[in-house]
């Protein structure tokens, strides 16, 4: 009986995991709830760490990012030897200012942070990336078990949403780890600290994340056809 009774306990640890699952539903209705969601929350903020690597050498960069529509500003730092940068964008162009940087205007805000930074991060596309949504519309997109949205591809970048979690306090599924990858360029993104309100950027910052950024290796669907089009 005992046995019996250990047996039924690791079948259920089997079926549940070891912590809440998500619930399946049809592929993109997440991603439609997310679009509903930043719709009515035009602003947003997070926080988070970048893992940089080409392959031979990597660095670390803490970030904060804020929104407002379609305008974007960006405290960027790196974790060791005290350079800054602070990038406003829009429409209508980009400025950059930075440690021992005289500002710089540019209608590229990705030529921008190369230029300073050494990395080809890419800000425009990070804009729709970072809240779990494709970008540009031609991105080809694959989804998960759970309908939630797992991978996209476009031009020579390949992206995973390697993990979603509800911020505190909020309803809506949000990107908690993201990798992307430009051979042989891979930046992973740890993200926390989400908010729908408005926020200022704070003059300087720790680091929101002690958790070591490691370079998975890329989702083995990404050397299969990816489905085509992009999800409401």
């Amino acid at each position: 009986m005992r046995r019996t009774l250990w047996a039924m306990a690791l079948a259920g640890l089997a079926l549940t995991g070891c912590g809440p699952t998500r619930e399946v539903r049809e592929q993109g209705a997440w991603l439609a709830d997310r679009a509903d969601w930043l719709a009515a929350h035009p602003e947003w903020s997070v926080s988070g760490r970048l893992g940089l690597s080409d392959g031979e050498r990597g660095g670390s960069l803490a970030f904060d990012w804020a929104a407002d529509g379609q305008t974007h500003r960006v405290h960027l730092r790196t974790l060791a030897g005290g350079q800054q940068w602070r990038l406003e964008f829009g429409p209508d162009g980009a400025r950059l200012t930075g440690t021992d940087l005289e500002p710089r205007l540019d209608p590229d805000p990705d030529r921008l942070v190369r230029e300073a930074t050494g990395w080809p991060i890419p800000v425009r596309w990070m804009t729709r990336w970072l809240v779990g949504m494709p970008a540009p519309e031609r991105a080809r997109l694959a989804f998960a078990p759970d309908g939630t949205l797992e991978a996209l591809a476009v031009d020579d970048w390949s992206l995973d949403f390697r993990r979603f979690s509800v911020p505190p306090g909020y309803t809506v599924l949000m990107p908690a780890r993201i990798e992307a990858r430009l051979p042989p360029y891979r930046i992973r993104a740890a993200l926390t600290g989400w908010s729908f309100e408005r926020r200022d950027l704070p003059a300087s910052g720790r680091v929101p994340s002690d958790e070591p950024l490691y370079f998975a290796p890329p989702a083995r669907f990404l050397s299969e056809p990816l489905r085509s089009g992009a999800a409401r």
